[in-house]
C-alpha cells in the first residue's frame, strides 16, 4: 500500500464513497466489512442534488445514469382517498444535477465496482474491529473473524458502521439507539405489475394519514416500483431486516386509496425494518471520524440518510488531503476536527428536520386539515423555497 494510509470500518454507501474520494486524491485506504458478502438489502433511496454533486465530482454521473431514474418532482396525497395535496413539479433537464431515484442495491453495486478498480483502496471481508489504539503516529485496529485475527495500521479510521457503530462504542459512546415506535414495510413492486397512466412521468408520491404514511417511487432505470409504508408498532427489533406477514399489511392499508392498495397488492414481498433513532455522536476524536449513520442517523422522513453520508464522506476526504499535504501525518488530527466542526451542525439540522417531517406526515384530524392547508398555501415555489438550504447544498472548497 502506498502511504499515506487510512483505514475505513463499513463497505456501505458511506465507507465506499469515503474510500473512493480519498483514492481520488492520492491517499490509500483499507476498508474493513464484517460480512462475509457484499450487497445491499432490496430497498430505494433518493439522492437529492447536494450529494450528487459529490458522486458526480468522482465521475459517477454515467454510471448514475444507467441504473437510476431522474425523477420529475414530488406530489403529496392524501393517505384515505388519494386527492393530492400539494405537487413540486421538476424538470431534470434544466437541473445541472438532478434528482435521482435509485435501488440500494444499484448504487452500492456502482460505487463497489469503481472501489474495486482503484489500485489504493483494499477489502478486508469477514472481519470486524474488536479494539482500537491511537497513538502520535497513528491509529492500530484490531481485526476479528471466523478465520482469525489480525492487527492493521494506519495514520487515521474512519468509522462508516451503521446505525449500532461499533466503532462509536469502541471511542467511548455507549449509549444504544432508541426505538422510535415506528416500523418500515419495504418491496419492490415490478413496474409491469401496474398500469400507470399515459405520459405520467417518474416522480416521488407521498401519502400521508394518521400516525402512518407510504411512499413509492420508480428504481431500476423503471423496472422496479419501490414502495415503502410507515406505521406505528408495538415492539422493536433489532437487526437489518425481518419478513413482513402481508396479512398484516393489507389489515392497515384497508384505508388507504384505491391506488395505494392496488400498488401494495401487486408486491411479491415485505422487509419490515424496526426504526431507531439516535443523537448525534462527537464526530471526531483525534484520529479517529465518524460518518453517516454512525455519527447521526436520519430517520426516512426527509429521504436523506444516504446523502449526509455521501456528503460527509466527501468533506472528510477533503479536508484529509489538505492537511496531510500542509502537515504530512501529523495533521490528521486536525482533519478530523475541521471535519466535525464543518459537519455537525448541517447534520443537527438534517436529523431535526426529519424528525419534524415524522411528526408532521403522521397527524390526525384536525391537526391534518391545518397542515393541509399550510401545504397547499405553501405551493410548488413555497415547497422549493423550503429545502434550499438542503438541497442546494456545495463543499465548501
Amino acid at each position: 500500500m502506498t502511504a499515506p494510509h487510512l483505514l475505513i470500518a463499513g463497505a456501505g454507501i458511506g465507507g465506499l464513497t469515503a474510500a473512493l474520494s480519498l483514492a481520488r486524491r492520492g491517499i490509500a485506504s483499507s476498508v474493513i466489512e464484517k460480512r462475509t458478502g457484499f450487497g445491499e438489502t432490496g430497498a430505494g433511496l433518493q439522492i437529492s442534488p447536494n450529494s450528487g454533486r459529490v458522486l458526480e465530482a468522482l465521475d459517477l454521473a454515467l454510471p448514475l445514469k444507467r441504473v437510476g431514474v431522474s425523477s420529475h418532482g414530488l406530489i403529496v396525497r392524501r393517505w384515505r382517498d388519494g386527492r393530492p395535496i400539494v405537487e413540486m413539479p421538476a424538470d431534470p433537464a434544466q437541473s445541472p444535477t438532478p434528482f435521482r431515484l435509485l435501488s440500494r442495491i444499484d448504487l452500492h453495486t456502482l460505487l463497489l465496482d469503481a472501489a474495486r478498480a482503484m489500485p489504493n483502496i483494499r477489502f478486508i471481508v469477514g472481519r470486524g474491529v474488536e479494539e482500537i489504539r491511537q497513538d502520535e503516529a497513528g491509529v492500530t485496529a484490531t481485526l476479528a473473524g471466523q478465520n482469525g485475527g489480525e492487527s492493521l495500521r494506519g495514520l487515521g479510521l474512519i468509522g462508516a458502521d451503521g446505525l449500532w457503530s461499533r466503532l462509536r462504542g469502541l471511542t467511548g459512546d455507549t449509549a444504544g439507539p432508541e426505538f422510535t415506535g415506528y416500523e418500515a414495510w419495504r418491496t419492490m413492486v415490478p413496474a409491469t405489475a401496474i398500469k400507470s397512466p399515459a405520459g405520467e412521468k417518474p416522480r416521488v408520491t407521498l401519502h400521508l394519514g394518521p400516525r402512518r404514511h407510504a411512499v413509492h417511487y420508480p428504481v431500476s432505470s423503471g423496472r422496479q416500483i419501490n414502495l415503502v409504508v410507515l406505521r406505528q408498532a408495538p415492539e422493536a427489533r433489532e437487526g437489518w431486516s425481518r419478513e413482513g406477514d402481508r396479512a398484516t399489511l393489507t389489515e392497515h392499508l384497508a384505508t388507504g386509496s384505491p391506488a395505494l392498495r392496488q400498488l401494495a397488492c401487486a408486491a411479491p414481498g415485505w422487509q419490515v425494518w424496526s426504526l431507531f433513532d439516535r443523537k448525534p455522536a462527537a464526530m471526531a476524536q483525534g484520529r479517529i471520524a465518524l460518518l453517516g449513520d454512525a455519527a447521526h442517523p436520519v430517520l426516512p422522513f426527509l429521504a436523506q440518510g444516504a446523502s449526509l453520508a455521501i456528503e460527509d464522506a466527501g468533506v472528510l476526504a477533503r479536508l484529509l488531503a489538505e492537511h496531510l499535504a500542509r502537515e504530512g501525518a501529523a495533521g490528521v488530527p486536525a482533519a478530523m476536527a475541521a471535519y466535525a466542526a464543518a459537519r455537525a451542525r448541517r447534520a443537527a439540522r438534517v436529523q431535526a428536520a426529519s424528525r419534524e417531517n415524522g411528526r408532521n406526515f403522521h397527524l390526525g384530524w384536525p391537526w391534518s386539515t391545518g397542515r393541509d392547508l399550510v401545504l397547499r398555501r405553501l405551493g410548488p415555489e413555497g415547497m422549493r423555497r423550503r429545502y434550499d438550504w438542503l438541497y442546494d447544498w456545495h463543499d465548501a472548497a
